[in-house]
């Protein structure tokens, strides 16, 4: 079947072309809406600029396909295989992707807000500036979740992202926005977050171990439990965030923010925190083993039972500060 032919079936009412073959077929700007190609075999098919909302894509064959600045709202494309796939610029706004394959596809600046993408493997694909915003990308086993490694989200918009067990290990998400997302056990180990806005982020039990968050802002950001070991904090904003009983041994920690930032029984071992801002900080029970506090500003943080004795505090400022026996500082 040609495109001429399936345009005209098209135009007298038939909507089924269920396992067709159309490899590379020419539906360049086409108005498909509502079109059903599942499991048709659409290689390198040419759907640039086309209307595709509603369209169902289920289990299709979409390798290599062209689907640039097209409309793909709301479509079901459950289980398709997009590897190699062109969607710079496409909307794919309410898109079902669960379980598709996105290897290596082009998504830069693509609309996939509010999409299902769970189990969906979009390792090495191309998402720099893409909208998914309320996108849905949590993992529901062990063995189903998605499967983001390697791929690029440089300035991404994640705002209210459920990303919740994903595995966004070495992931570029340099100044994206993750304000509110949910990162719950989300796998970040090696991943660049830095300049990234996780404001009121979710990241309990997240694992951070080795990321890069230089100048991140991470403002009333939950990390009860967090994995932060080895990682790159430095200049970064932990205002008012949570970060019971978090790991940050060995982590760079140097001019970052924690006023009024909640750390008791955190591990804050062996880390680099010179001139780093714990003004009003609770550090009750916190573990400072060797950490490098010189010139901190530690006014009048909580440190009742805090391990403080191998830290190093020299020229820090502990005006009003609550000492690990009780006593306050004058």
């Amino acid at each position: 079947m040609d495109a001429q032919e399936l345009l005209q079936r098209y135009g007298t009412g038939k909507m089924d072309f269920r396992g067709a073959r159309l490899v590379g077929i020419n539906l360049f700007r086409a108005d498909l809406i509502g079109i059903n190609l599942n499991q048709a075999d659409l290689e390198q098919a040419n759907f640039t600029l086309a209307y595709l909302s509603r369209s169902r894509f289920c289990q299709a064959n979409l390798a290599r396909a062209y689907l640039c600045g097209a409309n793909l709202n709301q479509a079901d494309l459950v289980g398709a295989l997009l590897p190699d796939a062109d969607l710079h610029g496409a909307s794919l706004r309410g898109a079902d992707l669960r379980s598709a394959d996105l290897t290596l596809a082009i998504l830069l600046d693509a609309n996939l807000a509010d999409a299902d993408l769970r189990n969906a493997d979009l390792s090495g694909a191309n998402l720099t500036g893409a909208c998914l915003r309320g996108a849905n990308l949590r993992q529901e086993s062990r063995t189903y979740c998605a499967n983001l490694r390697g791929a690029n989200l440089r300035q991404a918009d994640l705002q209210g992202a459920n990303l919740t067990g994903a595995d966004l290990s070495r992931v570029d998400l340099s100044g994206a926005n993750l304000q509110e997302a949910t990162l719950r056990n989300t796998d970040l180990s090696g991943t660049n977050l830095e300049k990234t806005n996780l404001t009121g982020a979710f990241l309990t039990e997240a694992n951070l171990t080795g990321a890069n968050l230089r100048q991140a802002t991470l403002v009333r950001a939950k990390l009860e439990r967090a994995r932060l070991v080895q990682a790159d904090l430095s200049e970064a904003d932990f205002s008012l965030a949570i970060a019971s009983d978090a790991r940050f041994t060995g982590a760079n920690l140097q001019k970052t923010q924690f006023p009024e930032a909640k750390l008791t029984r955190t591990d804050l071992s062996r880390t680099q925190m010179q001139y780093a801002n714990l003004e009003e900080a609770n550090l009750i029970d916190a573990y400072l083993g060797r950490a490098d506090l010189s010139n901190a500003n530690l006014r009048r943080a909580l440190m009742t039972r805090a391990e403080i004795s191998s830290a190093i505090l020299l020229n820090a400022d502990l005006t009003g500060a609550t000492m690990p026996d009780g006593s306050k500082q004058a």
